[in-house]
């Protein structure tokens, strides 16, 4: 084989494409891509016979049974082929090097398969990023609401913080209600404020000291406690 038939090393096709205008540049793209489809379905022709699977015209067969045999023809074309789209995808991806350099975006010459399969990517990575994402709040949201079930379960139904059980005190003869937690002490159920004597006639209802006390609301003589 003479020097002339050899290919084009890497090194001097990525010097040559710097001498190329962008127009030319993107012919070569089309010119790579073009001989890649055209290797492929090359290859694709040959793969029956390369397996066995066709008999190859004028080939010999597997003994008496007939069988068709595995063709080394076109098993060596298929290499060849395979080694050709290799380096033809070598020099587009160094055209897209040198596109690159100068500045201009690759998605002008980008063909429709290859955006398509940009796009799919993309959106890979989206719907990966999402679900990441959602996993990442899962624990945190579920750390949340077990707080705020654990603080609603201490405070609600409790006899001691709801009214239920009070308490207080006898201090010289009169009876001193503890505050409600939540509530203020002499708080009226509008809102108001309840005047002393208002405080001791409701005290006295609940104790069942109403009956006990003297006459025009007044508090027996000894000033005792009447149950």
């Amino acid at each position: 084989m003479s020097s002339e038939a050899l290919p084009i090393s890497p090194a001097r096709f990525a010097e040559a494409t710097k001498e190329l205008s962008l127009a030319t540049l993107h012919l070569k793209v089309l010119e790579i891509r073009n001989d890649v489809a055209h290797l492929d379905y090359s290859n694709e022709q040959l793969l029956p016979y390369a397996q066995g699977a066709v008999a190859v015209l004028g080939a010999a067969t597997a003994g008496s049974s007939g069988e068709p045999v595995p063709d080394q023809d076109c098993i060596d074309a298929i290499k060849e082929n395979l080694a050709v789209v290799e380096r033809k995808l070598n020099q587009l991806k160094l055209v897209r090097e040198e596109v690159e350099r100068r500045g201009v975006s690759w998605t002008e010459f980008q063909s429709k398969e290859e955006a398509e399969q940009q796009q799919a990517e993309a959106e890979q990575r989206t719907a990966r990023t999402s679900a990441a994402l959602a996993a990442a709040r899962q624990p945190a949201q579920a750390a949340t609401n077990g707080s705020a079930t654990a603080t609603t379960a201490s405070t609600a139904g409790n006899p001691w913080t709801d009214g239920t059980f009070q308490t207080g005190t006898v201090r010289n003869g009169e009876l001193h209600m503890d505050a409600v937690a939540g509530q203020s002490l002499g708080a009226s159920a509008d809102g108001g404020s309840l005047t002393d004597e208002q405080l001791r006639r409701a005290l006295d209802e609940r104790l069942g000291l109403s009956g006990a006390s003297g006459q025009d609301g007044e508090d027996d003589e000894d000033g005792g406690l009447h149950l």
